[in-house]
């Protein structure tokens, strides 16, 4: 990400900024490339942690604001607007009360999530104009932990006054409770993003909590996990609460163990860890980064087991007798639901919020080694980015590359179909390519078609396609991803880079293409999941295999694999969740990028493994007796290539 300042520098100019001059130092020009600072004012402005830091070749100054105060303007820069990041305090998971009834409770939702950070949420907002002025800022505290018969707290809302209005993010929904006595509480409640239902029901039918508001463009967050039916009073782990990433799974009876909360977002906006607020967001293990911000809680277990938090520092369930964790400070993230015991458990409480403010003080000047794909720069390195086929051609000399390679993830099947496997990766940190003149042509592979019953002339409950293979001329062929197996004639889930699930009591496919002469090669992905008679299993990702349906309950999709060949760390090649009949589909892969299965209610259209990821798409559901949804698409592959400028 780049160095980083802590001084509060009145204008900084190529001159005089620390950072620019650090720049200046270290990264002159030479070999083919400069990245000399350029003159820019930026604004001079007090409040909140201070960094400076580097993204690509922009230099910005972020204000973080762990708790509430004023961001003060003093002098205008050469562009009056800001950046900004307004997340509410996290919901708290619901506890589980005394009683006969201890199955685990619900995860509280995330804090609503608004940015103008584009491709992080739907709701994109436009950077914010500001004047030499005092701008008031709220940071929500997060949902109180609780143990009565209640569900867990909500959070509260942060907000960020600016030059003609206020941006205001909604306090995160509180986990549902067990209490069986007061039927609405077994909800999860309302919120950014709704908190998650309970496990225990016993009669009647809750449901999750409902994101605020639940309809794009204007998202902020995901539901709460749920509906969730009767089930006996000692079974059904707690559902997961709603992130800004995705909605919360649940886990349905027979299975009691809670699942985490949906995940959160990374937003970079505020500077790298090497700052004086390193408590702010979930840490990233692979860049040592925290910058994911509002995850939901994870639902408590009535069995001993350990329920992981998810991206976002939503807090872990709680187990058998023990207390839910609470969210992570300064994340807007949902506090684990209680874990069942006839004693009670409380749920943690939702993690406080967080806004944050940037703007512009310097840019670097680059130049690339070679052509193709969509380039970019780092600090330390030029990035090029191929969604599409073209050319990699260098232009001045370069001994080795850093490349990931994805294929395109497999399509999902139809009719409590098996999820669509992702896409083959492959990935070398040091490769040598010849350094000049040195062309290659990429290939990259398209996502496989998720079958449709609605497609003339096929049978009605085919098998999902095989997704695009991508080839560099830098490495060996990536497979596309195998296609999901259909309930009827084709139930077996497709091998390929991952293997596609399989359906109605079929194998899923394998994690490589039959007959390739790359067989021995290095694993690019992992086998698709089994499917019983009414749920499929999940497709196969490049971390894991996809998960075998459980009874009636759909599997999810293998997990991806994150790296920072970017500059940023994203998640590839995830395995699409499995269709099925009688509950909500299988969970996506991994950090929402795999397509979820679909299923109940009323035959729910599976997701689409997300482009530019080669993640594989969601098993089509069904209705019982009536119709099917279709299922989803596979997303494209990508080559991204990489070297020092």
């Amino acid at each position: 990400m780049g160095a980083k300042s802590t001084g509060n520098h009145p204008t900084t100019t190529k001159a005089d900024g620390h950072l620019l001059e650090y720049f200046r130092q270290n990264f002159g020009a030479g070999g083919g490339a400069s990245v000399a600072p350029k003159p820019y004012n930026g604004h001079t402005a007090t409040g909140g942690s201070i960094n400076e830091y580097a993204e690509g070749l922009t230099v910005y100054k972020s204000h973080v604001f762990v708790g509430s105060g004023t961001f003060e303007i003093t002098a205008l820069g050469d562009e009056a607007t800001i950046d900004y990041l307004v997340v509410a305090g996290g919901g708290a998971g619901g506890p589980m009360h005394a009683g006969t009834y201890y199955s685990g409770s619900g995860g509280g939702g995330a804090g609503g999530l608004k940015t103008s950070i584009p491709g992080v949420m739907p709701n994109t907002g436009a950077v914010l104009p500001v004047a030499v002025a005092s701008y008031s800022v709220t940071v929500g505290g997060g949902g109180a932990s609780v143990n009565l018969q209640q569900r867990g707290g909500s959070g509260n809302d942060s907000s960020l006054a600016y030059n003609g209005g206020t941006i205001t993010a909604t306090g995160g929904g509180g986990g549902g409770t067990t209490n069986n006595s007061d039927v609405d509480s077994r909800d999860g409640g309302p919120g950014g993003s709704g908190g998650g239902v309970s496990g225990n029901q016993h009669s009647g039918t809750a449901i999750g909590g409902a994101a605020s508001p639940n309809s794009d463009p204007d998202r902020q967050g995901y539901p709460g996990a749920g509906p969730f039916g009767t089930a006996p009073q000692n079974d059904g782990g707690g559902g997961g609460g709603g992130g800004a990433g995705g909605a919360g799974p649940i886990a349905a009876y027979p299975t009691a163990v809670g699942l985490a909360g949906g995940p959160g977002v990374q937003v970079v906006i505020a500077g790298p860890t090497a700052t004086t607020f390193t408590g702010v967001g979930a840490k990233n293990p692979s860049n040592n980064q925290y910058q994911y911000f509002a995850g939901g809680g994870a639902g408590g277990s009535y069995p001993p087991s350990a329920p992981g938090s998810p991206l976002g520092g939503g807090g872990a369930g709680g187990t058998n007798g023990t207390d839910g964790a609470d969210g992570l400070t300064a994340t807007g993230s949902g506090g684990g639901g209680g874990g069942g015991q006839t004693n009670g458990t409380r749920g943690g409480a939702g993690g406080s919020g967080i806004v944050v403010v940037r703007y512009k003080i310097g840019q670097l000047s680059g130049s690339a080694k070679a052509t193709g794909g969509v380039i970019s720069f780092t600090p330390s390195k030029t990035v090029h980015v191929f969604e599409n086929s073209g050319e990699f051609k260098i232009t001045s000399p370069i001994a080795n590359v850093e490349i990931l390679q994805v294929a395109g993830g497999g399509g999902g099947g139809m009719h409590n179909g098996g999820g669509g496997g992702a896409g083959g990766l492959l990935y070398s940190p040091s490769t040598p390519v010849n350094p000049s003149p040195g062309v290659y042509t990429i290939a990259v592979g398209g996502g496989g078609a998720g079958s449709d019953h609605t497609s003339p002339g096929g049978p009605p409950f085919s098998r999902g396609e095989r997704g695009g293979n991508t080839t560099t001329g830098i490495l060996p062929l990536s497979y596309g991803g195998g296609g999901g197996g259909g309930n009827q004639p084709d139930p077996s889930g497709i091998g390929g880079g991952s293997g596609g699930g399989g359906s109605d009591g079929r194998g899923g496919g394998a994690g490589v293409y039959p007959g390739s002469p790359y067989v021995d090669a290095p694993r690019q992905g992992y086998e698709g999941g089994t499917g019983q008679p009414t749920a499929a299993g999940g497709g196969g990702g490049a971390g894991g295999g996809g998960s075998n349906a459980s009874g009636t309950v759909a599997g999810a999709g293998g997990p991806g694999t994150p790296y920072n060949i970017t500059g940023i760390t994203t998640h590839y090649a995830a395995g699409g969740g499995g269709g099925d009949r009688n509950n909500p589909g299988g969970a996506t892969g991994g950090n929402g990028i795999g397509g979820h299965g679909g299923g109940q209610p009323s035959a729910s259209r599976a997701g689409n493994g997300k482009g530019g990821t080669g993640s594989g798409g969601g098993g089509g559901g069904a209705q019982p007796g009536t119709a099917s949804g279709g299922a989803g698409n596979g997303g494209g592959g990508v080559v991204i290539i990489a070297y020092p400028t």
